[in-house]
């Protein structure tokens, strides 16, 4: 299995509220398909919410749990912008002849203090099996603590790729930058001072930048990659198990 994560950032308009970017959704969507058509096709796709998730959230100021009627009617509007975000990548990914089935994590998933306790991974494995790509997403999901809470991609990444042979993250970036240079590779011996370098991603954005991405990579123990989604025959590379411009790391 081979997860890729598509980030908020190369799918939406993080500084704006709820725009898709269409022309790269439809990009990575033809770079996938190209490896689908050379029989690529164990693939698992996480995106992330973008300004359909990150803006709404803060605007409705439900980060931190859902209880009045008022926050539930918050919830229920942006687990639709999430969904219809989602519907916008899996029509892609149909148009280029990819059979792409979004799951919505809603459905799946159960948080406590906004951390995963439930994950139905079976449905996941069962439509991989079939030979369809699942399509999950950053989304608002019931939690036991708070209500509700928000379960970002790069969570739902960090369980799935527990299991996984490679996670590539298509960020807006070539890599993980220190000093604007690519870090090549990132292991153990590396990691303490690169993390003093990471900051957040600039724009809006609940679930922690960069730097939540590399914790939950380094929680997984899995082979990652962070490329740039916004050259999307890097996405290609990867897949094909060719080398390219990114951030390689291994636990």
């Amino acid at each position: 299995m081979q997860i890729v994560k598509l980030g908020g950032s190369t799918i939406t308009k993080k500084h704006g509220y709820m725009e898709a970017d269409e022309l790269n959704i439809n990009r990575l969507a033809q770079a996938i398909a190209a490896v689908w058509k050379k029989g690529v096709t164990d693939i698992v796709l996480v995106h992330g919410a973008g300004s359909f998730g990150h803006a709404p959230v803060l605007a409705y100021g439900i980060n931190d749990g859902i209880k009045t009627p008022r926050q539930k009617l918050a919830f229920a509007d942006t687990h639709a912008a999430c969904a219809y975000l989602s519907q916008i990548v899996v029509d892609a990914l149909i148009k280029n002849d990819v059979p792409a089935v979004s799951l919505p994590p809603a459905a799946i998933i159960k948080q406590r203090n906004k951390k995963i306790v439930k994950f139905d991974k079976e449905v996941i494995v069962q439509y991989l099996k079939k030979g369809f790509v699942p399509v999950l997403y950053g989304d608002m999901v019931l939690d036991d603590a708070l209500g509700g809470s928000v379960c970002s991609g790069d969570q739902i990444v960090s369980i799935l790729g527990k299991g996984a042979n490679k996670v590539i993250h298509c960020s807006n970036v070539d890599g993980v930058l220190v000093q604007s240079k690519v870090i090549p590779f990132i292991d153990r011996k590396n990691l303490k001072d690169i993390a003093k370098h990471l900051k957040g991603a600039g724009a809006p954005d609940v679930s922690g930048g960069m730097e939540g991405k590399i914790n939950e990579m380094v929680k997984a123990k899995t082979h990652a990659f962070i490329i740039n989604g916004n050259k999307p025959d890097r996405l290609e590379a990867i897949l094909m198990g060719k080398k390219t411009i990114c951030t390689e790391i291994k636990m």
